[in-house]
């Protein structure tokens, strides 16, 4: 049995993969006009919704879902820079 230790993921490398890959597809947070984390905000803006309802679709998204999705397209969505 081999007892060498695989080599571990570069968390932040796969960060930074993801995050670049939401950047691609125009997946940003804005930096003006935006409440909380600008999820809701890049969202509207990348598939061209009113802000007002894509806040009321990601409310509803996180009480029949999950807080941890807007927590995770928060952490994975780059902001404008």
């Amino acid at each position: 049995m081999d007892t060498t230790t695989l080599p571990q993921p570069d968390e932040s490398a796969s960060l930074a993969s993801a995050r670049a890959w939401f950047a691609a597809n125009g997946l940003s947070r804005p930096n003006e006009r935006r409440m909380l984390g600008g999820v809701s905000a890049g969202l509207a803006r990348r598939y061209e919704v009113d802000r007002f309802v894509m806040r009321l679709l990601m409310v509803a998204g996180v009480l029949i879902l999950s807080p941890l999705v807007y927590v995770g397209l928060w952490v994975l969505m780059p902001s404008d820079s």
